[in-house]
């Protein structure tokens, strides 16, 4: 065969099954390429396109040391590639699900593909399990996260490493060529990296992990959600290291593994309903009357609300790129129940800006959030931001790091600063409405009109 192999998202050289599949077919294979096609970035942030650029482009250079030059191209050029190669087979991920537009996921580029007589291969790269084999005794999907993960944890075990040699891959390879008008010039190798990271964190703030990962004032997370994004890290590779040191601190490792199960079982639920991705899981909750207020909105966006923890995360979130799990939970709750904006517009925004983006744990991050979704928060309970605050950032480090106008005020001031506008002004400089704004809404009345919303939806 004639096999052409897809990359994208898969920026990895060690624990990568697709070069394991090569290694195990080598003696079917008459010629083979190795193709980076190249996702649509001009609808996301510029922080967000020149990390994906500077992934692309230490991949490549990493793939050259082993003598491999891989096609670069365009996704919509991916079919005219196929045809002047002559290709007979795809080998491509099938579980991806972190792409920037779903027209670059497996579904889509198979079907398109197809027309081009080429036979598609699908393996799973990114995720642990294959969903239809996590389902309940009615051969259906668990959508309650405590019953999925109590079903499924003994299926977590140690599996046997990939076995190939990419040099002697290397040799069935064709030269490639960069076929786009991007250049990838980075030359130092973030998988290297990516793997130090992930071992430092299992040598040290793993141990941490149970009581401190929703402390937003401390790095006690692993970062890793965008390592297993971009397919930096296999997700069985972290699972066997995870598995490894489990006896000597079961506690913070099945904290962790749980997160992990986290994801595959957001994943699972968006193979099975993949119109979650743009409309309610409770079907009764799509008929909500959300408020679209767009200065609201633009508030939101521009980290201007007047809640100092939800205005640091997103200001955070649009220089960086990053936030921590907590303050997603934050934010998204601060829009869609003390806003009352609809979830799907901060998920868009999420999906523009975060570098980890994913779309099932971003989608039903949201429908957590708003209360839509399976398995979601009640819409009864409703996180007060300046509480939030309080818990999670107790001395306001993090608040002061993106707000330096708080520098110098002690931390009460700062999670409730309505409450103290005179002292604000008077002791430390900060007047409310021109050096700060001040909140919006109020929590305690946007509480009441949620509960109104909900209660009262479709009456």
């Amino acid at each position: 065969m004639n096999l052409g192999v897809v990359l994208n998202r898969v920026f990895r050289i060690n624990d990568n099954p697709l070069f394991h599949y090569i290694a195990q077919h080598k003696e079917e294979i008459e010629q083979l390429a190795m193709i980076i096609p190249i996702e649509n970035m001009d609808d996301v942030s510029n922080v967000k396109k020149q990390y994906y650029y500077n992934l692309v482009g230490s991949f490549v250079a990493t793939l050259k040391q082993y003598n491999i030059q891989p096609f670069i191209v365009n996704y919509n050029q991916l079919g005219n590639l196929c045809q002047r190669l002559d290709l007979t087979h795809i080998l491509m991920p099938k579980d991806i699900m972190s792409f920037n537009n779903e027209e670059n996921d497996y579904p889509h580029v198979s079907a398109e593909l197809k027309k081009h007589n080429v036979q598609i291969i699908g393996l799973r790269v990114n995720h642990y399990f294959q969903p239809s084999l996590t389902f309940n005794k009615q051969n259906e999907p668990y959508k309650v996260f405590t019953s999925f993960y109590k079903a499924n944890r003994d299926k977590v075990i140690n599996k046997p490493n990939y076995s190939y040699e990419l040099t002697a891959l290397s040799k069935l390879c064709s030269d490639g060529q960069n076929k786009t008008n991007i250049a990838f010039d980075k030359n130092y190798n973030i998988e290297r990296q990516s793997n130090k990271t992930w071992q430092d964190f299992l040598s040290n703030d793993i141990a941490y992990y149970s009581r401190n990962r929703d402390d937003v004032s401390q790095s006690y997370v692993s970062g890793m959600s965008i390592d297993l994004a971009y397919g930096l890290l296999d997700i069985t590779m972290v699972i066997n290291d995870l598995l490894e040191n489990y006896p000597n601190d079961e506690e913070n490792y099945e904290a962790y593994i749980r997160e992990l199960m986290f994801r595959e079982f957001y994943y699972v639920l968006m193979t099975q309903f993949p119109n979650t991705a743009h409309q309610s899981f409770n079907e009764k909750y799509r008929k909500l009357n959300w408020s679209y207020n767009k200065a609201h909105f633009k508030a939101w966006t521009e980290g201007n609300t007047g809640y100092p923890l939800v205005d640091a995360a997103m200001r955070k979130l649009n220089r960086t790129g990053h936030m921590h799990n907590r303050l997603r939970m934050v934010v998204s709750q601060f829009l869609t129940k003390d806003l009352f904006i609809d979830w799907v517009w901060g998920e868009a925004y999420f999906k523009k800006y975060l570098i980890d983006y994913d779309n099932a744990s971003n989608v039903h991050g949201w429908q957590w959030s708003a209360s839509t979704g399976t398995d979601a928060v009640p819409y009864f309970r409703m996180f007060n931001p300046s509480t939030q605050g309080e818990r999670f950032d107790k001395n306001a480090y993090f608040i002061i790091e993106e707000l330096s106008i708080f520098e110098d005020v002690p931390s009460k001031y700062i999670h409730h600063p309505m409450s103290y506008e005179q002292t604000l002004q008077q002791t430390y400089g900060v007047e409310l409405g021109k050096d700060y704004p001040k909140a919006i809404v109020d929590h305690k009345t946007s509480r009441a009109h949620v509960m109104s919303k909900f209660k009262n939806i479709g009456k």
